[in-house]
């Protein structure tokens, strides 16, 4: 394959990377799963942490957040959702307090739930040892 041949096949791809959403979200709901899956970690990392900082026992079920960078794995999930979106402040406080709203009207079962697959995420974001 030559060069022309592979710059043919990859400028598609990279335009559509490079390109931002024109629509800025309102909630997770409305991107899709993979883009929302580590902003949602992360919020409900910080939920926990919240817990475990408070000394509220929901948080002990849970390894320590501060310990295994819960802070920054949210902030790089932040971090890449507003470079594809072009969200400013307000577009992720709003995005932040939905998707707290949802996890209160459940009384945080759904942080609960997901815990487990989340810090799946984490240790990969954050190998120990290394």
């Amino acid at each position: 394959m030559t060069l022309s041949n592979i710059s043919a096949l990859i400028l598609p791809l990279a335009l559509q990377a490079a390109e931002p959403a024109s629509n800025k979200p309102v909630s997770l709901a409305e991107i899709s799963v993979e883009e929302a899956t580590a902003p949602r970690c992360g919020m409900a990392f910080g939920i926990v942490q919240g817990w475990q900082e408070a000394g509220d026992m929901r948080g002990t079920a849970f390894p320590s957040m501060k310990q295994a960078n819960a802070r920054e794995f949210f902030l790089r999930a932040m971090v890449r959702l507003i470079d594809r979106y072009n969200l400013e402040r307000s577009d992720v406080v709003r995005l932040v307090e939905a998707e707290t709203l949802r996890y209160e009207s459940d009384n945080f079962a759904s942080v609960k739930a997901m815990m487990p697959a989340c810090l799946i995420l984490l240790d990969a974001a954050f190998p120990k040892g290394g």
